[in-house]
């Protein structure tokens, strides 16, 4: 079973809020939100298969969007939670928009932090790429320059620092096999988008260069609540980390 933490709430509810962390990173990601939410909510923080404490490598598994899926239902199958309120940054949010397509029913509210949405050829391609060559390259140069590409700015530096600390515990070849799990989701965002998903909320950064354009498009087709934070990037959620708390305290009626 994929590896998790419960940080349960300081007030007496059965709600929960299930958190995915993004490529590379783990449980860390969520320090600054944790105490916040578990003022209303039980917090259930899985750790992706490859990533921290996490057993189970992706390369073993089959790297399907539904076999990752399949771990994260058993997880919450495990501590009996029917549903939930969702939050994923990057990555995690590929599995929470494959889950409301096809594991409705555990989902209550979605809330994609720098969500991945279509992407443009030439990332596409560079994915492709790192598909068939991605076991042969030294990882920890390759992730520092996704790293700095994807979160480029003065800003995103303690973001920048806190993934390639946490990534230490992929390698080259977990890394080769989530570029199939990215390849899959690009080919899944036509179906994602075909429905409407109003509950959702996306919050993106304004300089999230690589996906802004494809999540501001999603979120109009797909009827969901774009929220764009000034000044930050790809990781809003550790990037301008104040002002992202409020706004998810807003979200979901914290007090």
């Amino acid at each position: 079973m994929l590896h998790y933490e419960v940080f349960e709430s300081s007030c007496d509810t059965d709600r929960y809020i299930v958190l995915l962390h993004g490529f590379g990173g783990n449980n860390r990601v969520w320090k600054k939100q944790i105490p916040l939410l578990q003022k209303k909510f039980n917090v259930l923080a899985i750790t992706l298969p490859s990533h921290g404490d996490s057993e189970l490598k992706l390369s073993k598994m089959g790297s399907t969007l539904d076999v990752v899926v399949g771990e994260i239902t058993q997880v919450l199958d495990e501590r009996g939670i029917q549903r939930a309120v969702f939050m994923g940054v990057s990555l995690g949010t590929i599995f929470i928009k494959y889950m409301e397509m096809k594991y409705e029913s555990y989902i209550d509210k979605a809330i994609l932090v720098g969500a991945l949405g279509a992407v443009g050829k030439p990332l596409r391609r560079a994915v492709n790429v790192f598909a068939r060559i991605g076991d042969k390259l030294p990882f920890p140069i390759v992730y520092r320059i996704m790293a700095k590409l994807f979160m480029p700015w003065k800003v995103s530096r303690t973001s920048r620092k806190v993934f390639c600390k946490c990534a230490k515990a992929l390698n080259s070849v977990e890394f080769k096999a989530y570029m199939n799990i990215f390849i899959e989701h690009f080919s899944f965002c036509d179906e994602f988008v075909s429905v409407s998903h109003e509950e959702n909320i996306y919050i993106s950064g304004r300089g999230d260069l690589c996906f802004i354009n494809g999540i501001v498009e999603e979120s109009d087709l797909t009827d969901a609540t774009l929220i764009i934070i000034e000044h930050c990037g790809h990781v809003c959620n550790i990037d301008q980390g104040r002002q992202f708390n409020e706004i998810i305290s807003e979200v979901l009626s914290i007090e």
